[in-house]
């Protein structure tokens, strides 16, 4: 392999290996498919550590660290233990992402997508059991694509900061079951991704890099809708804050044939919410009257303000509000502060509203999730900081 676009070819063999393994499962092919495709992952992954170890050296030991962390620990959370691992257990038994068929365990809401938990059930099926312990390693093993993908573009002192911020924010979600903390790298890649696709003026960009970030696109994009449902909300607010700033620009005519592209990735969870529609699966906010718990919550000041409280004053959303601002301030970039601006606008009002129609308790709601949905948030926000950053040399 050349070392042109090597980090990116990685990850792109990474990120497939990870959608050739939900295809195999959901297709019911035999499990030494299953076992033989985990093994190419992993060999890839050593391959990559092999390669030149000094470089990335701090991302390597930074795994190696999180690899021992995570088969340390068990699973003690609801979320991990009754959704996503408990839904990977099903498909390991069952060899289908399809096993929620019967709506068994409605807790467990069979609606949510299975990418993550397909990816478990296959560490387990390569080992020939299960536990509650070692197919969280899954959950790391994900996060491989977008971590590796981002040295390619943030270099030796910026990466070393990112690999900061990501320990920061992220922590313990990256190891410990629930899926929130792919759900935040996964967003700012694709962010990262759709900027340079559609916003940024690519003319001085070689050929067979454009056409490597087009195909990683079309599988982050997919992959953050196929994480939780969270990351189609997130993958909808990416597009039309791109397709708002080249209304401005008046360049959305010259960008049409890579938005059609672009809406493939749309198609794996269009067919998994036909899926879950066909049969009757679905959860309690969608099965509850959203107007019912609205309406009454709306004209409540004191409910804004207690959203407001978890989600704007949460200490890391705020350190990466104000590390944002900062190297903004010092480093102008208005094309980008403007998408980054409205990714961030549009997604808080997306989180006032589920909260205020949330059919659960609201101080419950906002004190188990506001802390775990701001994550993106936040890592979004640091990961263009560092993006933006001017260091010398």
């Amino acid at each position: 392999m050349t070392k042109e676009n090597f980090h990116e070819k990685i990850a792109l063999i990474l990120i497939f290996l990870i959608f050739n393994n939900y295809f195999i499962l959901s297709l019911n092919f035999s499990l030494i498919l299953v076992k033989i495709n985990f093994i190419i992952f992993l060999s890839t992954i050593v391959f990559y550590y092999s390669y030149q170890f000094r470089e990335n050296i701090y991302f390597k030991i930074f795994f190696l660290f999180i690899i021992i962390m995570s088969l340390g620990t068990p699973t003690f959370d609801w979320d991990p233990r009754s959704i996503w691992l408990f839904h990977a257990k099903r498909i390991f038994y069952d060899i289908s992402v399809f096993s929620v068929s019967d709506n068994y365990a409605m807790f467990s809401h069979n609606d949510y997508p299975n990418l993550v938990p397909a990816f478990s059930s296959s560490l387990a099926v390569l080992i020939g059991d299960w536990n509650e312990i070692f197919p969280k390693l899954s959950f790391l093993f994900m996060a491989f694509p977008p971590m590796i993908f981002a040295y390619s573009f943030l270099k030796e002192t910026k990466y070393l900061i990112f690999l900061s911020l990501v320990f920061f924010i992220v922590g313990k979600f990256l190891f410990n079951g629930w899926a929130d903390g792919l759900l935040a790298l996964y967003f700012s890649v694709s962010a990262f991704l759709m900027y340079e696709i559609i916003i940024k003026n690519q003319t001085d960009q070689k050929k067979g890099k454009e056409q490597i970030y087009n195909i990683l696109a079309v599988f982050f994009f997919s992959s953050l809708t196929l994480i939780k449902n969270e990351g189609l909300a997130l993958l909808v607010i990416i597009f039309f804050s791109a397709f708002i700033i080249n209304i401005y620009k008046r360049n959305i005519y010259n960008k049409i044939y890579k938005y059609i592209f672009l809406f493939i990735s749309f198609v794996p969870i269009i067919l998994w919410k036909i899926f879950c529609y066909s049969n009757e699966l679905g959860n309690d906010y969608l099965n509850a009257n959203l107007l019912e718990n609205l309406l009454p919550r709306i004209d409540n000041l004191d409910n804004y303000l207690q959203i407001a409280y978890f989600l704007l004053l949460n200490e890391k959303f705020i350190l990466s509000l104000i590390f944002f601002l900062l190297i903004f301030l010092f480093n102008p970039n208005k094309e980008l502060f403007i998408f980054v601006a409205l990714l961030t606008l549009f997604y808080l009002f997306i989180l006032f509203f589920v909260f205020l129609s949330t059919p659960a308790d609201f101080y419950f709601q906002l004190n188990s999730a506001a802390a775990r949905v701001i994550k993106s948030l936040s890592l979004m926000l640091g990961f263009f900081a560092i993006f933006n950053m001017k260091l010398n040399k």
